[in-house]
C-alpha cells in the first residue's frame, strides 16, 4: 500500500480508501490481513492478474495511436525461449539489420512458461518458442523447422545404457526440458538427472562427458562436424517440435510489428508464414 502510494503521489490512506471502494462495487474480497501486513487473496491475484494486462493494453493503445499519427517507428518487443534466441532470432535479426539498417526492437529471453506469461500479460508483442499451450488465446503467424536429438561425447555413452546415463535437464518451464521428459517417457526411462539453467551450459556439460542432452541439431550441429558430440539413437529421436512465431489472437498487429513479421518469413533461413499468419498479413501494412 504504501508502495503502491508513493508511485501514484498520493496518500496511503487514499489507496486504501480506493481498493476499499473496488471491494465493495465487487462484493469480493480482494486482500486479507497477514501479520502486521496483507496479502492478496485469490480473487485479488485474479484481479491483479487482469489490471496488469489492462494496464499493458493501455499503453500499447497510446503507442499504436502515435505512431499512426507521426509515422514513427517504435521498438517491437520480442520474446524468445533460451533454446531458440541465440541459435535462431539472434541471427535472423543481426541479418535482418544488414538489409533493412535499423530495425528497432527489444529482446527478452526466458524459460518457455514466463515467454508466454509475457505475451498473455501484453509485456510483449511476438513469441518464439515451440508449439504454443492450449490453454491461451494464442494465434501462429509462422514456423521454422528444430529437431531435438539427443546427443553425448564419444566413447562415454551408447544407446544400450539409457538409464544408467546421466541425463542433462533444464530447469521447469523450459521447452527443452519439457521435450526430455517427453523423450524419457517414450523411452520409459528412469535415470538420474542433474539440472542445468542454460542450453549453452548443457551443451558444454555434454561435450565434456558429465551426460547426455537433448538439444536442437542446428544448436549442436558444429560440434557434431568436429566429433566433441555424436548423435544417440534412440526410437523416440529426433524429436520433431517446430519454432512457432506467435501474437495474440483477435489483435489488429501495429505495423512495425507486422512488418518484423513479414521480414523474418521473407529472410534466407527464416520462417514459413501459416495460412492464418498469412491471412492476418495480408493487409496493408
Amino acid at each position: 500500500m504504501r508502495g503502491a502510494a508513493e508511485r501514484l503521489m498520493v496518500s496511503q490512506p487514499a489507496v486504501s480508501a480506493t481498493l476499499a471502494a473496488l471491494e465493495r462495487e465487487l462484493d469480493v474480497e480482494l486482500v486479507a490481513k497477514r501479520g502486521r501486513g496483507i496479502e492478496l487473496t485469490p480473487a485479488g491475484e485474479t484481479m491483479a492478474g487482469y489490471a496488469k494486462r489492462l494496464v499493458a493494453l493501455l499503453g500499447e493503445a497510446v503507442g499504436a495511436t502515435r505512431t499512426e499519427a507521426d509515422r514513427e517507428e517504435h521498438a517491437v518487443r520480442l520474446g524468445a525461449t533460451t533454446g531458440s534466441a541465440s541459435h535462431v532470432l539472434v541471427p535472423l535479426l543481426a541479418g535482418l539489420r544488414q538489409r533493412q539498417g535499423q530495425f528497432d526492437f527489444a529482446l527478452e529471453v526466458a524459460n518457455r512458461a514466463r515467454i508466454w506469461r509475457l505475451l498473455a500479460d501484453r509485456q510483449i508483442d511476438v513469441a518464439l518458442s515451440t508449439r504454443p499451450p492450449s490453454t491461451g488465446a494464442y494465434l501462429t503467424l509462422a514456423t521454422r523447422p528444430n529437431e531435438f536429438i539427443l546427443v553425448a561425447r564419444p566413447g562415454v555413452f551408447w544407446s544400450g545404457r539409457l538409464s544408467e546415463a546421466t541425463w542433462l535437464l533444464r530447469e521447469e518451464g523450459s521447452s527443452t526440458r519439457a521435450a526430455m521428459e517427453e523423450v524419457m517417457a517414450q523411452l520409459d526411462v528412469d535415470a538420474p538427472s542433474l539440472v542445468i539453467s542454460s542450453n549453452d551450459a548443457i551443451h558444454r556439460s555434454a561435450e565434456s562427458g558429465l551426460g547426455i542432452a537433448l538439444l536442437p541439431a542446428e544448436v549442436v550441429g558444429a560440434a557434431l562436424r568436429r566429433r566433441s558430440l555424436v548423435v544417440v539413437p534412440t526410437p523416440a529421436t529426433p524429436l520433431v517440435r517446430p519454432w512457432h512465431l506467435v501474437v495474440r489472437t483477435g489483435e489488429v498487429l501495429a505495423a512495425p510489428v507486422r512488418r518484423l513479421v513479414e521480414e523474418l518469413a521473407a529472410i534466407a533461413g527464416g520462417f514459413e508464414l501459416t495460412a492464418d499468419g498469412k491471412a492476418v498479413l495480408g493487409g496493408p501494412v
